[in-house]
């Protein structure tokens, strides 16, 4: 019957610590492009920077409904417009 506690509370504590690792998920390419153009937005004040804050808004929202191929497309136009390397 020990042995059984000791397991049953070994794996909840390892349960419990393991929690926060997953649920921490890494950058999507659709994070990161949204990241590089607002880094290069923010430090500009032109027409060019304009534009990309809109697409920015687009981006995010093309990924979040899946569509990642135009969000991708979007993306790289609107980073050469800002002369970033994608």
């Amino acid at each position: 019957m020990t042995r059984m506690i000791t397991a049953v509370t070994a794996l909840a504590s390892l349960a419990w610590l393991s929690t926060p690792a997953m649920a921490q998920q890494p950058m999507s390419e659709c994070d990161k492009w949204v990241a590089k153009i607002n880094v290069e937005v923010g430090t500009r004040a032109d027409e060019a920077s304009n534009n990309a804050r809109t697409k920015v808004d687009e981006i995010a929202k093309l990924c979040k409904n899946g569509k990642t191929a135009d969000a991708e497309k979007i993306a790289k136009e609107t980073m050469a417009t800002l002369g970033i390397k994608p």
